[in-house]
Formats: structure tokens, C-alpha cells, sequence
């Protein structure tokens, strides 16, 4: 008795690097369009998709574009170098080298359209920014358990300070600088910070700990 052949099965094979090629789509087409001219449609065309194949993966545009930025965004590296400055300037590296990818740059325009489209922002601030604050603010309260920050140092000012001026120069600086030009900036803004925060009295000696307590 001989066994009976398997049927094959209809449609098209699985295309394996689909994915690759919408997700790569979505950056250059978003980078064009921004969200009002960011669609599925327009994704499909960029990547040679076709319409049914889309929409049997993402049931929304703004699903696509999150799942994208997640998977050419990674999140940043865990940082504990043990120390409050090292941790910051890792910090600010991170930053720098991310916005000087184009899925950097895109996560920075989603950023500014999500400010008129709530939607939008609701699902980055449930994916893509809760892990990267969290994990910001995690060095800020590490050092105060380590003695190197007063209790009352406000830790979204303190963050603010320093991932304001690494987006400012990520906008404004040098187009296209070296990978050593921005580790010397993160390692300036730093140093910077560090010093006003000591002059304030709001850094301490972990084998001193100040007992002041100053609210940036």
C-alpha cells in the first residue's frame, strides 16, 4: 500500500522578508508624507505589497507604524555603570546615536504629530515611551539610593535638562558628524549638568550625604 501524496496547498508561498521590506517602507514613506500622507495604501506601494497581505497583519496605520518603530527602534541598552555621571553620559549617548538613524528621526516627527493626534500618542505612550522613561528615570532614582542625589532632586527636571540638550543638538548641531563628536558632547552636557547640580548642593558624597534637600 503506497501512501497518498499530501495536497498542495493553494495561494502563494509565504514571503519571509515581507515584513522587513513594509517595516523599511514605513520610514521612508512616513519620513516623506508624515501622518496625514502616512496610509497603508501608500506602504504597499513602497514595499510591493499588496493591499490584502496588509491589512491581514495591521488592522490600523498607526498599529503598522508603532510595530515598526519597535523593531527598528530597539530599546535603548540597560545602563548601570554604578555611578550617577556615567550613567547619564551613557544615557545621552544612546540618545544621540539613536536620532541620527532614520527610525530616530522618524520617532522624532510621530513625536511632534502625535501633539494633534491623540490617538496616535496614546499607543506610543503605552509602547515605545513608557520603557524609555522608565528606564531614564530608574539612573535618576538609583543615585539617590546611592547617596549621589538628595531625595528631593526633581528627576524630570534633572532628565529634562539633559535629553533636552542632547535633542537640541541632534536638531540643530552638525548634519553629519562623527561618532566620536557626539560622544564628546554627551560627555560635556554631563559634566555640565553634574557640575550645577554640585554647586546647588543637590549632589551628594555617597560617604558624606548632604541632608539638604532642594527641589530643582
Amino acid at each position: 500500500m503506497t501512501d497518498t501524496p499530501a495536497p498542495r496547498r493553494r495561494g502563494r508561498p509565504r514571503d519571509a522578508d515581507l515584513e522587513d521590506r513594509v517595516f523599511d517602507a514605513v520610514l521612508e514613506v512616513y519620513a516623506e508624507t508624515s501622518w496625514r500622507g502616512f496610509t497603508l495604501d501608500a506602504v504597499g506601494r513602497r514595499a510591493r505589497v499588496g493591499r490584502a497581505a496588509l491589512y491581514r497583519r495591521w488592522d490600523t496605520k498607526d498599529d503598522l507604524l508603532v510595530q515598526a518603530l519597535e523593531a527598528r527602534s530597539p530599546l535603548p541598552v540597560p545602563i548601570d555603570t554604578g555611578a550617577l555621571r556615567s550613567d547619564l553620559t551613557e544615557l545621552a549617548r544612546q540618545l544621540l546615536h539613536g536620532y541620527r538613524t532614520p527610525s530616530g528621526l522618524v520617532s522624532l516627527r510621530v513625536a511632534l504629530d502625535s501633539r494633534v493626534n491623540p490617538e496616535l500618542l496614546a499607543h506610543l505612550t503605552r509602547t515605545l515611551n513608557r520603557s524609555r522613561i522608565l528606564a531614564a528615570r530608574t539612573i535618576v532614582h538609583r543615585a539617590v539610593e546611592r547617596g549621589e542625589l538628595d531625595p528631593g532632586t526633581s528627576v524630570t527636571l534633572l532628565l529634562e535638562i539633559v535629553t533636552g540638550a542632547v535633542l537640541s543638538h541632534a536638531l540643530f548641531g552638525l548634519s553629519d558628524p562623527a561618532p566620536s563628536d557626539d560622544d564628546a558632547y554627551a560627555d560635556r552636557i554631563v559634566e555640565v549638568v553634574v557640575g550645577a547640580l554640585h554647586g546647588a548642593g543637590t549632589v551628594s558624597d555617597p560617604k558624606h550625604k548632604s541632608q539638604s534637600v532642594i527641589e530643582l
